[in-house]
């Protein structure tokens, strides 16, 4: 069961009239916050602090919009953990379903954002400005969506990994894509695996992961301090509104202030795979644009440098890999003997790669690598995202969030 969480006077726990629920709320106007006074300077300024003794608290925020379909396998996974939290919270922002209901059935706190403007990075912000208060600068806080669910040992692994390093702010976990969605979905899960297989190779995390991170309290303090000073954004704000990429900017965030940011390899987080091209391309194209935003919102530095170099990476192998297949077909055309032989061997090579990186995937996702065609347009697909997204940035066009609408399971 998950305990009851002790909340300052206001917080919104229950559903029903905002103005009778969150008077405390007032003051967020705006939506401009204000650092913890209570917080130590010692817990804010070093990333190197020693923990404090004894275990720490977990405390679980989950923001929401219209997640009726996924809410209450989320808050399963939290509790099939095999280490307790100490509360959940769902943060209810703008909702229009049963997701409330749902989440208020299985027993924990539901949150009602108010005139949140500002998405899930809002929505975080409203619930941390009222939770950080009742912890402990060495206690923790897990952030996910409320489309994703927890491999049992996550919890278990990830805090293990702050309580040996005091100089690791933040955890994540690798992401695998949820069952269905046709060749769409399976293109999806290829890629996710073989990402997870790069990321957990390095440990360094190249993102925490929205899907699911574990922060230490102090460092998530020490970024809402720093904001306007050493960060971009509003002076109190943890999560930055101008993002549209929040997990994304609050890594360069974490990493800019110090504290090194993992991913542990066992901590596997279950999340949707967009079901059509469309929503694909809505997803992807918030992705790319807001982590270029991110980058320039942070410049060239020491620690963003390897960022800018791999995006200079994806956008050059994209075009390198345009230009080879121009090339080949020119080939096959002038000299098919020649063309053909190189053609064989090259991809006799790519059919073992591709199909080996993938072998989690089951027979499916081996299936669809070897046969080579359909990864080769998907990867072709997303370069032409990719300069579709350069070309939205450089424009400063507005792109939709895309948030997928699903039916509640029977």
């Amino acid at each position: 069961m998950t305990s009851p969480l002790t909340l300052p006077k206001g917080f919104p726990a229950y559903r029903g009239s905002v103005q009778a629920q969150y008077p405390a709320l007032e003051a967020m106007r705006g939506m401009v916050l204000e650092p913890e006074s209570h917080a130590r300077k010692a817990d804010l300024q070093s990333p190197s602090a020693a923990p404090d003794s004894g275990p720490p608290r977990i405390t679980v925020l989950i923001p929401a919009h219209n997640e009726a379909a996924t809410i209450a396998q989320t808050i399963r996974s939290l509790r099939r953990q095999t280490i307790p939290v100490a509360s959940i919270t769902v943060m209810c922002d703008n909702c229009t379903d049963d997701t409330a209901e749902i989440a208020e059935a299985l027993g924990v706190n539901v949150m009602m954002t108010m005139r949140n403007t500002a998405r899930k990075a809002g929505a975080l912000n409203q619930a941390l400005a009222y939770v950080l208060p009742t912890l402990g600068a060495d206690d923790l806080v897990l952030t996910m969506d409320a489309d994703s669910a927890l491999s049992p040992r996550w919890l278990e692994l990830a805090s293990r990994t702050l309580q040996l390093d005091p100089k690791v702010g933040a955890v994540c976990g690798a992401f695998i894509g949820e069952p269905g969605a046709g060749i769409i979905g399976q293109l999806q899960r290829n890629e996710y695996f073989r990402y997870a297989r790069i990321i957990q190779r390095r440990w360094q995390a190249l993102v925490l992961s929205g899907t699911g991170t574990l922060f230490r309290v102090g460092v998530l303090q020490r970024v809402a301090r720093e904001r306007g000073v050493s960060l971009p954004g509003i002076p109190g704000q943890y999560y930055s509104h101008a993002s549209i990429t929040e997990d994304d900017e609050m890594t360069l965030a974490v990493k800019t202030l110090g504290w090194k940011c993992l991913t542990v390899a066992q901590c596997e987080t279950t999340t949707e795979v967009m079901p059509t091209v469309k929503a694909l391309w809505t997803q992807r194209m918030r992705w790319q644009k807001g982590t270029l935003g991110d980058l320039h919102a942070y410049g060239l530095t020491k620690m963003t440098f390897s960022y800018w170099l791999r995006q200079a990476g994806l956008y050059g192998g994209f075009a390198v890999s345009f230009a080879c297949l121009f090339i080949l077909i020119t080939a096959l055309v002038i000299w098919p003997q020649f063309s053909l032989w190189w053609t064989g061997g090259v991809l006799s090579i790519t059919l073992i790669e591709r199909t080996w990186t993938v072998r989690r995937a089951g027979w499916r996702g081996m299936l669809l690598a070897a046969l080579i065609v359909p990864e080769q347009l998907y990867s072709l697909w997303q370069g032409w995202l990719f300069f579709a997204a350069a070309m939205a940035s450089l424009q400063r066009r507005e792109i939709a969030w895309g948030h997928l609408a699903r039916e509640v399971a029977a």
